[in-house]
Order: structure tokens, then C-alpha cells, then sequence
């Protein structure tokens, strides 16, 4: 790890700058606040279940330290580490006894169950990861003011307001600066109010020397000049914090910090104080606060890519987090320790250290690294699955006769009724007495949105929650065949090495012309793009009274299909499948390589992305480089000189634009540098998870309802169906 430094440039202007501040002078710094922690970093120095017995052990031990030590403090990082010791069952006196020193003040809970991935996860996640450690603080009398989230290199522009609606009023982090200048402050320190887009603000302290800053520091001497360098450097307060923390290190780096530094202090002209997060901010916030900058703005994105090693649980996870958000209160209702296990999977999914990878060289064994993919994968799985078992139980409630359908608002969707194709005929529903007839429908791929091979797909008008279906039965097709000439929306073609180039409808009557092609480009340099020279076998065209779909098939690997679907109301749909066997073999020294759709659309001026909450710009008070591909939460607008056009996406959660629009698909590791091996095949990189992966996109205008379509697609309702075969009953419409 390293800081980045300011050139000497730089430093002038920030001792000038700093010089004009009436209330804040550039005097000797007086006080050194020593913070004692454990970083938690599963999967980093060992597997989930490898460092929660650690934990376990870690705050077994740790009572007696702060017995023999009274001044010793110590401050528990994320709560998911402090969780692992009380689900151990410990005696409930040892439980109190560290209730009474967080009480004194000698503990200090931080907020977050983990150091969370805040441009990846929604703000239903943010929120939920912060309710464990003050649900435990609230039954056990005790206060937490202070958020720590560490090691990310930045964070969503939501997170002040979903902080404050916690009523959490500090957020201090030790950044990971070393692969980029994230946060584009000047100073090594930085003491500033963040302003989220409501209007809420909480009080920062952000270290670019990382959480481990004091880790290094390991005499007097040495902490001197430290504190030299500081003040040369134009560090404007008399108090200053040292994170003493380590990965999963435990108290012992905040014990040599005790031992070494503390006890041997003798610069009569400065304080060294061992202490909490909380006890610092509340001191910065008293002496400084009235006179602290206030900033807005993103400065997510740095780290959120690397889910994209395992993109089908990162789907599943993303389509689960918008269905807990939207149905939050009606599945707690429905099974309400179900839904907190769910909920801990979801966090736990978008915790910094959950991510299917190849390890960190020289950390894992082979066998550890393939444990810690296959449990990250889990976790995912598993929110997939208890969603799925809360919403069954709620249909169950209302009995149905056949089939819920259960969406998360109210709105037109379509929907995908499993069922036998009969020739000729159309399967009909009744919602609320009003009858619909679905067309057919066949698909190679299915994925966690359309789960259905076969069946009959309905644009059906739903409620939020849980619309029962009565199966009317079959009847004769009675209206005319289609005309495919006569019903033809869609035009494309293909162009150099296999680019198609469409021409499709939107919901204002427009046409969108853009051209879309995949790409791969080598981690380490993100922004050299290779096409894919992609060869089409076969297409296929098929109109309906819905949509006019058109299916590409391809024998270049690893693509293989890419589908066109353009609503007869306006809007397209594009799917793109990539068989992940047929992925390439890449040298160690490339580390890994990642699959793209790129999109040429003409027009671009701006581009606005919606975060945890909120839309945000490529423009931020905060945000130093940005990286080069963003997180976003499904939707984008598009600043285009004809409008505003929306691109919304289910999978991919990673974008990039210059000249073309990028989505990151999927990063591929062929190689893992392990401990016990040297370095070696990493086999399966997403270990039980389907070869064939899908990825859909969905393109319209904003106006005349494309932004609500758009939504639609994303949030695509889940259909509950009874163990019956629609195609052996004979059921005829009368």
C-alpha cells in the first residue's frame, strides 16, 4: 500500500490556501489520536469460515488485553467480525462486559457490517448493513455515531443521506489509494462535510495512507517524522488520527502501537492519545466543524468490477436487491427470519472482499481460493433462492387457484407463463375478470429473469405485489397470421467483422440508429479494446402480436447468440450469450480478460447514471480520476441532441463512454498464483454456475413512457406457478 503524494506544486498551494483560514493556522500538531482496529478482509488471508474462527478467537482474547490495559481502546472495525464471536454463543457476561466498555467509551462499534461496495449494491443494501450494529447497540444501551468503511477506494454519492437517516454523523475511511488518485482533495488528511443529493450531511475524515498508516510506524522516531512530514506538507489541525489496523490482524498491530509508541511517548510537546473513531470526530467536529468544506458528489468505482469474475451471481444478486427494496415490508410480513437471512446473504454479496477472483498472489491455497470463489457464489445463490421461498409463501397466502404473478409495482409487464406450445392455438388469462391472450414463445438461454424455456408471454397490467392468475385455458388462434413484411420494425445489418448495425423503434415514434459489437480488452489496459471477430451460422426472424425478435447465431466463440427484440409499442431489447467454456486462455502476466458490448450510438453529450438512489454525473466535487468503467444501478440517460434515451441493463453494472457506450460483461481468470502450488490453472472461475451466460440490455426515448418500460424490463415481475401441467389439461375457452 502507499499514499499519493502531492507534487511540490501542489503543496504550496495547499500551504497558501490553508493559510487564508482565519480559524484554522498552520501550527504544530498537538494531539496524535492513535485508532486501534481489525480490518476485516475475508477471502484475503483465508476463506469466510477460516476467518470467522479467527474473529471468534480474536474477541476471546481481547477482553483480557483491556483488562490489563486500561488506556488501551480499541474500536471494532465492521460488525460482521464482532457478529462472528456472538453467534459462537458466548457467556453473556463476556457480551456485557464489552457493552460496558463501549459504554466508558473505551469500544466503539462502527456502523457497517462490512466495508461495502457501495457503487455496486443499492441503497436497500447500504441501509440494511448498517441495521445489525445498531440493532445489537440499541438492545444493549449503547450508542454508535461513527461509520468505518475501509480499503475502498470511494464511495456512492448516497451514502451521507442514507447515513443520516440512520442518524449515523461521522464517516471516516482509510482509503486504498494505491492503483489511482480517488479522491481528488488535496492533503493526505481530509476533514470535509459530505452532502448527499437530499441534502443530508454527515462529517468525514478520509486517509489516503490507508487504515494500515500506523501499521508501519513501529517507534517513537519514526512517528516524528511522520508528524514532520505532516505539518511540512501543510496539515492544517492540531489533531490529527492514525488508523493502526491490518487484514484480519486483529488487536495485535494496535497492541504494538500500545506498547511500543504509547508507553514510550516522551515528546512532552505533543499528546499521544489511543482512542475510538467516535471520540476523534467528536473533538474535529467541536474545534473545526463550523468551518469544514462541503462537498457533493460520486466517487464510487474503482474496486465495484471486480464482481464481474462472477457475473451470473452478480445478476442473481442484482435482480434480488431491487425485489427486497421494492418489497421490503410484505417479506418481512411474510417470514420475517427468512427474510433477515436473505438480507445478510445481500450483504454480505456486496461486502469489498466478496468477489470471485483468482486471489491475491501468494495468499491461497489453490484449494482455499476455489473455496472462497464457491462461497461467494453462495451467497448469491442463496439470496436467489430464500427470495423465491419468501414470495411462494406469500402467494400461498392468498391460495391460488393456478399461477401469481408477483411484481414489485404497479405497471405494464411482460410476462412468461410456462406451458406446452400447441399449434394454433393461444393460451388465455383472467386478472380481475379481463381476459389476455399470450403468443408463444421458445428460448435457448434462460437466466434468473427468464427462467422459462417454453411458454406463452402476456403484456399483462399488474399491481404491486401479488396478482393472482386464473388460467382461462387454450382457444383457436383467431386473428390473422402476421404479415412479417407488413409488421417489420427492425432493421440491421452486419458490418465489418461481424458488427451489427440496427435501426430500432422507440416509444416516441423515433428511430434509434446505433451499431453494437463485443469487445475484450486485458485488465491491465482498460482502455485497449479488441473486436471480436464475430462470424453469424444462422438468423432467424419471428414477429408476434408483442414483439419482432430477431436471433443471430454465431460460431465464433465465445459468443454465441445475440438477440433483437423490438417491442411493437417501441423500445428494444438486446441480449447477448457468451459460452464461458469457450472463453481463451490468459498468461498470468495479463492477469485476466474482460468481455464488453459496445454500443456506437451518435449524439452523446451526457450521460447521467443512478447510484445506490440517486442520478448522478461524470462531474464530482470529490471523485480525483475516475475510473475507467463505472458502477451504476441499471438505468442510464442519455444526453442525445433528439432527447433524452434511457439504456437500462439487468446483468452488466459497470460502464464506460468516449466515443462509444461499453458495458463490462464479464472478467476471466485462466491462472492463480497460489501459496502451495506456484502458479496453476484456476479451473472453473464461478464454481456451479451455468456455461451458457446472458446478458440484456434495454434501449428506448425517456418520453411517452420509455423510462417506465425501461424499468419494467429490469425489475421483470417473478411468476409463481403450481405444480400443474398446463398442456394436459383440457380446458377450452366456452
Amino acid at each position: 500500500m502507499k499514499s499519493t503524494g502531492m507534487d511540490p506544486f501542489k503543496r504550496i498551494a495547499a500551504i497558501l490556501g490553508v493559510s487564508l483560514l482565519a480559524v484554522i493556522s498552520l501550527g504544530k500538531i498537538e494531539k496524535v489520536y492513535l485508532i486501534p482496529f481489525s480490518h476485516q478482509d475475508i477471502g484475503f488471508t483465508g476463506t469466510q469460515l477460516e476467518v470467522e474462527r479467527y474473529y471468534i478467537e480474536m474477541y476471546n482474547d481481547l477482553l483480557d488485553f483491556m483488562d490489563s490495559f486500561p488506556d488501551f481502546r480499541f474500536t471494532v472495525e465492521t460488525f460482521w467480525q464482532f457478529d462472528c464471536w456472538l453467534r459462537s454463543n458466548p457467556e453473556s457476561d463476556l457480551v456485557e462486559r464489552y457493552s460496558a466498555y463501549a459504554r466508558e467509551g473505551r469500544l466503539d462499534f462502527g456502523a457497517a457490517y462490512g466495508s461495502m461496495h457501495t457503487g455496486f449494491t443499492n441503497d436497500y443494501v447500504i441501509s440494511k448493513s448498517l441495521e445489525i450494529a445498531l440493532s445489537f447497540a440499541e438492545e444493549n444501551g449503547l450508542e454508535i455515531s461513527t461509520c468505518l468503511m475501509n480499503d475502498v477506494p470511494g464511495y456512492t454519492a448516497d451514502l451521507p443521506d442514507i447515513l443520516a437517516e440512520k442518524e449515523i454523523d461521522y464517516f471516516v475511511s482509510g482509503i486504498n489509494d494505491a492503483y489511482a488518485e480517488a479522491l481528488g482533495l488535496e492533503g493526505s488528511h481530509n476533514l470535509f462535510y459530505w452532502e448527499g443529493p437530499l441534502g443530508n450531511r454527515v462529517l468525514c475524515w478520509v486517509s489516503k495512507g490507508s487504515y494500515a498508516e500506523g501499521y508501519w510506524i513501529k517507534s517513537p522516531s519514526l512517528l516524528q517524522n511522520y508528524l514532520n512530514n505532516l505539518e511540512l506538507s501543510g496539515y492544517p489541525y492540531s489533531e490529527v488520527a492514525i488508523m493502526v489496523a491490518f487484514d484480519n490482524a486483529g488487536y495485535f498491530p494496535g497492541a504494538v502501537a500500545y506498547l511500543d509508541l504509547y508507553s514510550n511517548w516522551n515528546d512532552q510537546e505533543v499528546e499521544l492519545i489511543v482512542s475510538t473513531p467516535s471520540e476523534f470526530m467528536r473533538i474535529m467536529e467541536e474545534k473545526y466543524g463550523e468551518t469544514a468544506r462541503v462537498y457533493k458528489g460520486d466517487w464510487s468505482g474503482w474496486w465495484e468490477v471486480v464482481k464481474t469474475g462472477g457475473p451470473f451471481s452478480a445478476g442473481a444478486f442484482r435482480r434480488v436487491q431491487e425485489f427486497a427494496k421494492e418489497l421490503d415490508e410484505d417479506l418481512e410480513r411474510t417470514d420475517a427470519r427468512l427474510k433477515s437471512s436473505l438480507d445478510i446473504n445481500l450483504i454480505f454479496y456486496g461486502e469489498h472482499t466478496s468477489a470471485v477472483t483468482a486471489g491475491w498472489p501468494g495468499k491461497l491455497t489453490l484449494e482455499q481460493n476455489i473455496t472462497s470463489n464457491a462461497s461467494v457464489v453462495e451467497l448469491s445463490t442463496k439470496a436467489y433462492s430464500q427470495l423465491e421461498m419468501l414470495l411462494r409463501e406469500m402467494a400461498d397466502e392468498l391460495l391460488p387457484q393456478e399461477i401469481c404473478v408477483i411484481a414489485p409495482g404497479e405497471g405494464q409487464y411482460y410476462v412468461e407463463i410456462p406451458a406446452d406450445i400447441r399449434k394454433g392455438e393461444d393460451l388465455c388469462l383472467k386478472i380481475g375478470g379481463e381476459l389476455f391472450a399470450g403468443t408463444p414463445f421458445l428460448r435457448e438461454f434462460t437466466d434468473h429473469w427468464n427462467t422459462y424455456s417454453e411458454g406463452y408471454c402476456f403484456l399483462l397490467p399488474l399491481n404491486r405485489g401479488v396478482n393472482v392468475v386464473e388460467v382461462a385455458g387454450y382457444g383457436t388462434n383467431t386473428e390473422e397470421e402476421f404479415d412479417v413484411d407488413k409488421h417489420t420494425l427492425l432493421e440491421w445489418k452486419e458490418s465489418e467483422k461481424g458488427s451489427i448495425e440496427v435501426i430500432a423503434p422507440c416509444s416516441d415514434g423515433s428511430y434509434l440508429h446505433f451499431d453494437l459489437r463485443l469487445e475484450s480488452y486485458l485488465t491491465g489496459s482498460p482502455k485497449t479494446f479488441s473486436q471480436i471477430d464475430a462470424t453469424m451460422s444462422s438468423y432467424n426472424r419471428s414477429v408476434n402480436a408483442l414483439k419482432e425478435i430477431i436471433t443471430l447465431n454465431y460460431c465464433s466463440l465465445p459468443i454465441s447468440q445475440i438477440t433483437l427484440a423490438a417491442g411493437l409499442l417501441g423500445g428494444i431489447e438486446i441480449s447477448v450469450v457468451i459460452d464461458r467454456k469457450e472463453l481463451p486462455t490468459v498468461s498470468y502476466k495479463d492477469h485476466s480478460i474482460n468481455y464488453v458490448l459496445s454500443l456506437g450510438i451518435e449524439g452523446v453529450a451526457n450521460v447521467e447514471y443512478r447510484g445506490a438512489r440517486s442520478f448522478s454525473t461524470m462531474e464530482s466535487e470529490l471523485a480525483g480520476s475516475r475510473p475507467p468503467f463505472l458502477p451504476f444501478q441499471s438505468y442510464m440517460l442519455l444526453d442525445r441532441s433528439d432527447g433524452k434515451t434511457v439504456v437500462a441493463s439487468r446483468q452488466s453494472f459497470s460502464f464506460s463512454l468516449d466515443e462509444r457506450l461499453r458495458f463490462q460483461l464479464l472478467r476471466h481468470y485462466s491462472y492463480s498464483a497460489t501459496s502451495n502450488l506456484g502458479i496453476v490453472p484456476l479451473g472453473e472461475n464461478e464454481p456451479g454456475t451455468p456455461d451458457y451466460l446472458v446478458f440484456s440490455f434495454y434501449i428506448d426515448t425517456v418520453e411517452n413512457g420509455g423510462f417506465e418500460k425501461a424499468v419494467a424490463f429490469v425489475n421483470l415481475p417473478f411468476v409463481i406457478a403450481v405444480e400443474t401441467d398446463l398442456a394436459s389439461e383440457e380446458r377450452w375457452l366456452q
